[in-house]
């Protein structure tokens, strides 16, 4: 009953009693003051939106075009209740369910070229959580937060591994995604993506396709041997395989980011959390990442090129 009894600012002041002993006043404004833009509310996005508000964002946008899941719940803070609904427009319902005051508004279309442009204008810091089979717009989101000059914090989920990757377009002209997607690349997985709407390959296909095709900025000696034992032996499956723990984490690297850039602080390339090889007592040797990882190279570069010859083989389509 005592939020029903507080203004807002006596709401807020409450709120974050608990932390402020370890940052200063103006830290604490800037946080309530930044436009936090997450785009994407599955796994990486709707955790991060939880932890912002709970660190003292007030202000967010979250975009997103799909549904709760049951598959959904066991990684992201949604309820059973939720199911059907638009992911976008529960996560803000669970956010005012922690500050009834916040400024938060949800886009159920989720990002989109027409709508790309203004969102990201009137963002502070973006989160980029979308779902990777949507490469056309990761490269759009990119593309306009260099044109801006805005942040951008990627999160990656492996196996047991959390990654955040900070982008400070911010501070100066930069390619998008460190020129590891480019306009080329974007056109050919816009045909893949068509043959995959058309019926011509499976989604499976897509999805290998992709995970040939993009693997960001992620260094392959730091992939953990779970991850790399599953995409060698991953055979007809769409699947992307996420551990709630591992969200868990991603989310508090993302909040923590967030907060030390709105600091004028300078923050790590790359944060990468070994959740599992922080708890157990022995892990595996270099020689066996080594040994798994020139089993999966090739095999990721095989099913990509097996995509490119099927398609190949259809009049008017060639990647």
């Amino acid at each position: 009953m005592e939020k029903i009894l507080l203004n807002e600012q006596e709401y807020y002041d409450q709120f974050v009693k608990s932390s402020n002993a370890f940052f200063n006043q103006e830290l604490i404004n800037k946080v309530k003051n930044a436009n936090l833009l997450i785009v994407g509310a599955g796994s990486i996005g709707n955790p991060t939106a939880i932890e912002a508000v709970r660190a003292g964002f007030t202000n967010l946008t979250i975009m997103d075009l799909d549904t709760v899941e049951v598959g959904n719940l066991s990684r992201q803070h949604y309820s059973v209740h939720q199911c059907g609904k638009n992911k976008a427009e529960a996560t803000v319902e669970n956010l005012r369910l922690i500050n009834p005051y916040i400024r938060a508004q949800y886009v159920s279309e989720g990002m989109t070229f027409e709508n790309s442009n203004y969102y990201i204008d009137n963002a502070d810091i973006i989160i980029d959580a979308i779902d990777i089979k949507s490469l056309d717009i990761i490269f759009e989101l990119h593309q306009r937060a260099v044109m801006l000059r805005k942040p951008v914090l990627v999160g990656y989920d492996l196996a047991g591994t959390a990654m955040v990757v900070v982008y400070r377009y911010d501070k100066g002209k930069q390619k998008p995604l460190e020129g590891k997607l480019t306009e080329k690349s974007i056109i050919e997985f816009n045909q893949v993506n068509q043959a995959y709407k058309d019926g011509i390959i499976s989604s499976d296909k897509l999805v290998n396709y992709i995970y040939g095709a993009f693997n960001g900025p992620i260094n392959p000696l730091t992939v953990p041997v779970e991850q790399l034992k599953e995409l060698i032996n991953r055979k007809d499956d769409d699947k992307t395989y996420q551990i709630g723990t591992t969200a868990s984490v991603i989310a508090s690297l993302m909040v923590e980011a967030c907060r030390r850039i709105l600091n004028d602080e300078e923050v790590k390339k790359i944060i990468t959390v070994d959740i599992p090889g922080k708890v157990r007592r022995s892990n595996p040797s270099i020689f066996r990442r080594l040994i798994l990882l020139s089993k999966v190279l090739p095999v990721m570069k095989i099913r990509k090129k097996e995509v490119k010859i099927i398609l190949n083989r259809i009049d008017g389509i060639n990647v």
